[in-house]
């Protein structure tokens, strides 16, 4: 009797075990279904890009679930389940997070959630030419800090997508994984532009000189309106000839004076004992610079609008190159950087352009692409300071109108009157007229100055529109920005 109550209870022991097996790999299962959430932010695309190959590589060696997600459409949800967030995040203007982020900042990043059960690690990108470097980036770090979240390993941040500061996310990727993770190449195929011609625009206005660049390739280049030329800086011959005078060098080759121009002679190393060409080898590279392309693919050349910059060092590295430093015929190594934040639906329905000074790059391509595609419902509002020198395109945005591809055209020149009047002050004026354009569907797009004029559109966008219907346009795509 004692055996058969034995084994009576050893069946209903192995019968609760299985059951408990199926229900712990059930239980398993839906916490390990989404191992990975890999959320990005992204203003120009860039960090979209590494998300990208973030949750790639995920698949590729764990062949585990992961998920990509747009951190537009990241909700409470997600971040209530169990799992392994991995964020790639850039920051825009001074500080801010892209225009995709607005709505988790607004809506998620000021609750108090318990996130005691997320594990994180922090992909973000920046430039230290911004004071408030990587600033998104370290405001999401502290709050999931704060609601408890664990780290995996310290953010990383990373200045103009260095590669050195990139290859710090691998490790710790390889680390987490215990796995070998592939790089991609960072570095943009580069073509050879020949200078061909350069115009000023504002000659005698009081502000610093504007000109329009025209480029040419050899090659056939395929570009949209609203993409993004990034020069390689270089040093011009006089600069050069200083340099090498003022280190008391007499004669130098061409394939020495050809090293010269890459380098940044404004910031010079400690030389202490060394030799000069070795003293050389220690210098850095001069930066890249972005200009918008006013010009389409169809018009055969790459066309800049570039505003010259000074300071104490003098023109400013990119400004002065192409203004003052480029010779006739002079080649320009160069990368074409797709900017799909800022490209254009191909549809009928209204768009209004908002911009101010070198802003006018980016309007112009919009236009010029409205045009090819015979879209005629088109409104532009542009801001500079003095009708009189720095009327840019004129020419041209009196053709648009005359054409019908400019329904209308509102400027504010804040120096013609006593009392200056910006864009953001045109926009209010037309407030009824905004609200009449976006209720058949318009689109915005704004180019130009991050400070005042980006961050003044906005404000008064608000106050017109609401905060909840300009995060609906951000939202449907209907409002971007190309600031800087």
């Amino acid at each position: 009797m004692c055996a058969l109550l034995f084994l009576l209870l050893l069946h209903l022991f192995i019968i609760i075990y299985l059951f408990w097996r199926q229900l712990s790999s059930r239980i398993d299962t839906d916490v390990t279904a989404q191992q990975y959430l890999v959320v990005y932010a992204s203003q120009t695309g860039q960090a979209e890009t590494w998300a990208k190959h973030t949750a790639e590589q995920l698949k590729i060696i764990h062949e585990e679930k992961v998920e990509l997600l747009d951190i537009q459409q990241l909700n409470q949800q997600h971040l209530q389940q169990p799992s392994t967030i991995l964020w790639v995040v850039s920051t825009y203007g001074e500080g801010d997070a892209p225009d995709t982020a607005q709505d988790f900042v607004h809506k998620i990043l000021a609750q108090s959630l318990d996130l005691s059960h997320l594990s994180f690690a922090v992909l973000a990108l920046g430039d230290r030419r911004y004071s408030n470097f990587c600033q998104f980036g370290k405001r999401l770090e502290h709050w999931l800090l704060q609601r408890d979240a664990h780290v995996l390993f310290p953010t990383v941040l990373v200045d103009q997508l260095n590669s050195d500061d990139l290859e710090q996310w691998l490790c710790g990727l390889e680390q987490l994984t215990s796995t070998k993770f592939k790089t991609i190449q960072t570095e943009k195929a580069r073509v050879a532009l020949k200078f061909a011609h350069r115009q000023c625009l504002n000659e005698g206005g009081t502000g610093e000189a504007i000109y329009k660049v025209q480029l040419i390739a050899d090659q056939n280049l395929q570009w949209s309106s609203g993409d993004i030329l990034e020069i390689q800086c270089e040093n011009d011959s006089a600069e050069i000839q200083h340099f090498l005078k003022s280190q008391q060098q007499q004669e130098c080759s061409d394939d020495f004076v050809a090293k010269l121009r890459k380098l940044n002679l404004r910031k010079c190393p400690s030389r202490e004992d060394r030799p000069f060409a070795e003293w050389i080898e220690q210098f850095e590279l001069l930066p890249q610079r972005e200009y918008s392309i006013a010009s389409l693919a169809e018009q055969g050349l790459i066309e800049l609008v570039v505003r010259q910059q000074r300071s104490e060092a003098g023109f400013g590295l990119g400004s002065g190159w192409l203004t003052i430093g480029l010779e006739q015929d002079q080649l320009v190594q160069a990368s074409i950087h797709n900017n799909p934040s800022f490209h254009l639906r191909q549809d009928d329905k209204p768009l209004i352009l908002i911009g101010n000074g070198t802003g006018i790059a980016g309007l112009v391509a919009h236009l010029r692409q409205r045009e090819y595609w015979g879209h005629q419902k088109n409104w532009l509002i542009f801001g500079e300071r003095q009708q009189q020198f720095d009327h840019l395109y004129h020419a041209e945005i009196e053709y648009w109108q005359q054409q019908g591809f400019l329904a209308q055209v509102d400027y504010a020149f804040s120096r013609d009157q006593s009392e200056k009047i910006y864009v953001q002050d045109r926009l209010r004026q037309q407030s009824s007229h905004l609200q009449e354009w976006i209720a058949q569907g318009a689109a915005i797009y704004v180019c130009g100055s991050l400070k005042g004029m980006a961050s003044g559109v906005d404000q008064v966008l608000q106050e017109i529109l609401g905060t909840e219907q300009l995060q609906q346009l951000k939202r449907e795509q209907r409002y971007q920005r190309d600031v800087y």
